[in-house]
């Protein structure tokens, strides 16, 4: 299998505040077991019908990690891309989500520190009535100019 490329290979000189990225994806419980085959996470209310029958959200819910790493994804492959070193992420989750359901994954430049080379993007998830599901902030080191200058 090759591996893709990034599509996006952006410097801290060329990126504007207000740029944007986003994409869709959803959440089958396949994608929970090896979720939790990797993490470790065989929390009930992601596997268990009857425990999740009985919980707040009356049904089993999704990891919500699972939509959090759809922000790397977009960060590392489009926007800022090749390149991309992501440092830091606060994440809030607003509401669950559920397996078999449409998501969108959104991040968005809001400031742009050139000295530094650091860029921060906000980080958002939409269910697919679109409302915010979570919300969050991503700082991240785009490719220095001389490492992209010399490619």
């Amino acid at each position: 299998m090759a591996t893709p490329s990034p599509s996006g290979c952006f410097t801290v000189d060329e990126l504007e505040i207000g740029m944007s990225v986003e994409k869709q994806y959803s959440i089958n419980y396949e994608d929970a077991v090896r979720f939790s085959e990797l993490s470790g996470d065989w929390n009930p209310a992601h596997h268990d019908q009857a425990y999740a029958a009985n919980s707040i959200f009356q049904q089993r819910v999704a990891h919500g990690m699972f939509s959090v790493i759809q922000f790397s994804g977009l960060m590392g492959m489009e926007l800022p891309g090749l390149g991309t070193l992501w440092l830091k992420q606060s994440v809030e989750f607003l509401k669950p989500a559920f397996f078999d359901q449409n998501y969108r994954a959104r991040v968005c430049v809001t400031a742009i520190e050139k000295e530094t080379n650091t860029v921060t993007l906000a980080t958002e998830c939409f269910d697919q009535s679109g409302e915010l599901i979570i919300r969050g902030e991503a700082r991240v080191k785009p490719i220095p100019v001389k490492v992209k200058a010399r490619m």
